[in-house]
């Protein structure tokens, strides 16, 4: 399989558009450096996708680059978090330990922000790698 970014990251853009939890649409999905207008007082979802080292996995020069895939879950401030942390379940569960494409996931941790501006943020970080030669 091709040592590739660009692959691995619509691997992850892609699972995610398709199982959105309820209440997503795409429209409702920041994705990198594309056009996005805020939604108003409502949930929405931003994703970053952070490449890491790449290693040499064997010694013909098979590679392995990691990577973290942040999902960003924003709702409205001061409607509670029951909603969100089912959401961050149902998104978590469509990438823990999974292999698809070109992408091989591993455990997927929750982070709460908090508050920023108007939003309260749950952040889930998706490890990943891809291999290659």
């Amino acid at each position: 399989m091709a040592d590739s970014a660009l692959l691995t990251q619509v691997d992850l853009i892609s699972r995610l558009l398709a199982s959105l939890p309820a209440g997503y649409t795409a429209a409702t999905v920041k994705l990198p450096n594309a056009a996005f207008t805020t939604p108003s007082n409502t949930k929405w979802l931003r994703v970053t996708n952070l490449f890491n080292e790449t290693v040499n996995a064997t010694p013909d020069g098979y590679k392995r680059t990691f990577g973290l895939f942040v999902i960003d879950i924003f709702f409205p401030l001061g409607g509670g978090d029951q909603q969100q942390l089912t959401d961050s379940e149902a998104i978590k569960l469509l990438f823990e330990n999974e292999e698809f494409g070109n992408t091989k996931t591993q455990e997927v941790s929750t982070v709460l922000v908090g508050e920023e501006n108007s939003w309260y943020n749950l952040q889930l970080n998706v490890n990943y790698y891809y291999e290659g030669a």
